[in-house]
């Protein structure tokens, strides 16, 4: 189990750490088992520093060249505004003193019939500079809005899992940091559960790994329904694995809303959409655990894991609850 990797390499229980010895525990990444092979053979075990590294490297999310592109852009329309502005302001002067300059004409008796047509031409001229200031403004702030879904589009595809379009680990230890502070903060309940699909290698072994791809995807649309209610995140963890959690909700709520699709995923008999072949029943465990003073967010993950592997030692296809 997950667990004991962690124990046994003393490595804090954070979810990149339980992401990092779920893809190692599964075998499907030789390029990520090679590397902790060689890491434990090389220092005896792994440590903190390393596991971090190698799940830098394994997992970059925004790339540092859409990075750079996306700051080059904001700092290149920034430099527009702040040209089209100043250009403005020029403007505005010279149109100032041109004025200043006629009013003292008018007032020495000049010709007021070629002043005024003077003054006519000036605010003509004016109008056309602001006209094409305001245009040149609206393009670049349509660049710029570009720029920012742009910047949106890449923030959803870092924090998002690509197989079912759930938030990853990484919005995950985002969300539960704030879920902790809110919840301290306002004296609120707080619960958690680490969710695993039963027997997932024997059905992957079994059926191939895109049938496997189409259950997982299947078991996680059924939990993310429940993230209809604002109140409820839900993220895949990695491979079979997928955490809620449970904001403003008892231990109780919580255990009745996950044991609902529990039951709803146990009861159906899945089947290929093309082809009509059974696939048989498929179920999920769950480790379910609620905040206490002692808590931080790698404790509760913790024993929300201890209560997953309670749930599995007692037949699979059920929730525990944690001590």
């Amino acid at each position: 189990m997950i667990g004991k990797l962690l124990f046994d390499h003393g490595l804090e229980p954070s979810p990149a750490n339980f992401e990092l010895c779920h893809r190692y525990l599964s075998g499907r990444d030789g390029e990520l088992n090679a590397l902790i092979d060689k890491a434990i053979a090389k220092d005896g075990g792994l440590s903190e520093a390393i596991a971090t590294a190698i799940s830098a490297k394994l997992d970059p999310g925004l790339s540092t060249d859409e990075l750079s592109r996306i700051a080059s852009d904001a700092q290149g329309y920034l430099e527009q505004m702040t040209t089209i502005l100043a250009r403005s302001g020029d403007d505005a002067r010279d149109y100032g003193e041109a004025l200043a300059h006629e009013a003292e004409g008018l007032e020495s008796n000049a010709s007021p019939t070629l002043s005024v047509k003077t003054l006519v031409d000036l605010t003509k001229s004016m109008i056309e500079k602001a006209q094409a200031a305001e245009e040149d403004l609206r393009r670049t702030e349509m660049q710029m809005t570009a720029m920012r879904k742009d910047l949106a589009t890449a923030q959803h595809k870092a924090n998002s899992d690509p197989l079912t379009g759930l938030p990853n680990r990484r919005a995950l230890d985002q969300h539960l940091r704030a879920a902790f502070e809110n919840a301290r903060r306002a004296d609120t309940p707080l619960a958690l559960a680490i969710c695993d699909i039963d027997h997932f290698k024997q059905f992957n072994d079994t059926h191939g790994h895109v049938i496997g791809d189409e259950v997982i995807k299947f078991v996680g649309s059924s939990l993310g329904r429940a993230a209809s209610n604002g109140d409820v995140f839900v993220a895949r963890y990695g491979g079979e694995e997928f955490v809620m959690v449970f904001e403003r909700a008892s231990v109780a709520n919580a255990m009745a809303t996950l044991d609902k699709i529990r039951a709803a995923i146990a009861a159906r008999e899945l089947k290929v959409t093309n082809t009509g072949q059974s696939l048989g029943k498929l179920s999920f465990s769950g480790g379910l655990a609620q905040i206490n003073i002692q808590d931080s967010p790698g404790s509760i993950l913790k024993r929300a894991d201890a209560a997953l592997y309670k749930a599995k030692q007692a037949g699979r296809n059920r929730i525990s609850a944690a001590d």
